[in-house]
Order: C-alpha cells, then structure tokens, then sequence
C-alpha cells in the first residue's frame, strides 16, 4: 500500500522558500511518520506469515495507535504496552486504542522488555504466531520507508533542497531522511531537532540506524558522516514544554494554517525558525521542514 503525501510551499516571513512535506496527512487515522513506517513493518509481519504483533509504547504515543488501527485493518491479533499508570479519562491515541480494542497492558518502564516477551510467549501458547515490533517503529523497516520516502519527494519536485529539519525520536525516520538525501541529493543539510534526548545519546542511535541501513542496502560507507541532532530545543525532555514552544505552535497555525504539537513537530518547527535566523541563509534558499504528524498528541 503506497501512498503519496503533498507538497506545499509555505507563505514565510523571511526571504527563503520554505516547503512542507505533509505526512501529517499521511493516510492512516491521526496520520503521521509512524503511518509510513508500519506499512513496511507490518508488511514484513505478513510476509513471515505472522498474526499477531507486540509493540510498545507511551500512552500517547503515535507508533501504538497507528499499529493498531493497521492491525485491525489488515486482522491481526494486537497487544500493546504501555510504560504509564493507567489514567482516569482517555484522550488523544489512548482513546483511539480503546475505541479499537486492542489489548491494552500497562507497566513500569523497566519492565518493558519482560512484559513484552511475556505477550509474546502468551500469543504462542494460544496458537498464533507473533510479531515484535520496537517501540517508535525503530527498526530497518522502519529506516528504509523514509528512505523510500525521499525517492517519493524527488519524484514530486525539481527543487534543490538546502536543508531539511524534522522532529527526531528514536532515530529511524531521521536515519532514513538522512540516507535518503545522501542518495538522491547533492548537498542536503539533514538537522533532526530532538525531541527528548540528549544530542550524544540521540546522534548515537542514529548512526547506528544509519550503519545497520547502509550494511544491509549496500549503500556507501560515507552515508555515515554528517549526522546533525540538536538537542537545544527538547524543552527538557520528553512532552516537556515551555512558554516558547507554544508561542511557536499559535504563531505559526495563525500565519500559515500548519497545525503542530507540542511533543513533537513544535520542537521541530521552533528548532528550524531560531537555526534560520542564526545561520542567515541567502535569499531563496530552499528549506523543507518534514512534518511527522501530532495532531492527536495537541487535541491530548
């Protein structure tokens, strides 16, 4: 199942050309980077004759509640964990869990991997044959869609892009993006603006996603260089906010009609405006800023 998310150039405020990659439009409910990714991970599952699939994640996380609604789609048994105590009201991607019905199992963050197996375990004890899926979708499936996903922005436009800037969790997406520019562009500037992590743990994981990529596609060895993760705009960590980020997420939905979150696509955003300023780029260069998706993740 292929799909094709739009291109658009944005009205800004500077001299540059800003563009927008929209797979916050990206069809599956919620949309979003991890819609993209699970269309190849799951289509994996099914090559391997699988049934049923563990993954794991936040209670608002995005990966969970896009597995399941394609588990659900393609009838595939789901379990998906979460490293949180349940809540008392159910909004956003854990509403949409429930709505699905999908197994739910909470658990302490330090359990993760023993709960997870254990759900396996339980899925074979019961006849199926399970799925395990790491949570954000970080695997080489995971890298190769957005990988593919550059062949698909080249194939959009004749635009010479100067950077691109996008929200960087676990790393995949941002190692896909970065593999893929390497490949079908000349000079593209990759920055993943971190979400969470610190920018030596962050550029860890993904040169490690790189390395595994280029060694199973048999890219070159020098896709490895250039990794930028700035971590100067995570607010403190994971759906930590701050009185900027959301001044950014106002401005710019006012201004441009881009709908952005504040635990993801924000940073991104505000990571892109304060580097532009910084760096003083030429008249008409051309930016692409890669929207993940998030909506729920705001409406929660």
């Amino acid at each position: 199942m292929n799909f094709i998310t739009p291109l658009e150039k944005i009205n800004a405020v500077t001299d540059i050309n800003l563009y927008i990659k929209r797979d916050d439009l990206y069809p599956i409910s919620g949309g979003g980077n991890k819609g993209r990714k699970l269309n190849y991970i799951l289509k994996k599952c099914i090559d391997m004759k699988c049934n049923a699939v563990v993954t794991c994640g936040g209670i608002q996380s995005n990966h969970t509640r896009a597995t399941a609604i394609r588990c659900r789609e393609l009838g595939l048994k789901c379990t998906i964990i979460i490293h949180s105590k349940p809540v008392t009201r159910s909004t956003g991607n854990l509403k949409i869990l429930e709505l699905l019905g999908v197994k739910i199992v909470y658990c302490d963050l330090h359990d993760i991997a023993k709960v997870m197996d254990l759900e396996m375990a339980c899925y074979r004890t019961q006849g199926y044959t399970p799925f395990y899926i790491w949570g954000g979708g970080h695997c080489y499936e995971g890298t190769l869609a957005y990988f593919d996903a550059v062949e698909e922005l080249k194939k959009q436009s004749r635009v010479e892009f100067d950077a691109v800037f996008l929200a960087s969790g676990t790393g995949a997406t941002q190692a896909g993006l970065h593999c893929g520019f390497k490949h079908y562009y000349n000079n593209t500037a990759v920055h993943g603006i971190s979400i969470a992590r610190d920018k030596n743990r962050g550029t860890t994981e993904v040169k490690k996603s790189v390395e595994e990529f280029i060694s199973l596609s048999n890219l070159d060895s020098h896709y490895i260089s250039d990794i930028v993760f700035d971590d100067n705009y995570n607010c403190g960590g994971y759906e930590k906010t701050n009185h900027e980020l959301f001044n950014v997420l106002n401005k710019t939905a006012r201004k441009t009609g881009i709908i952005l979150d504040p635990v993801y696509t924000g940073k991104a955003w505000m990571g892109m405006e304060n580097i532009i300023k910084s760096k003083h780029y030429p008249k008409n260069t051309n930016i692409l800023f890669w929207h993940t998706g998030g909506l729920l993740n705001l409406m929660a």
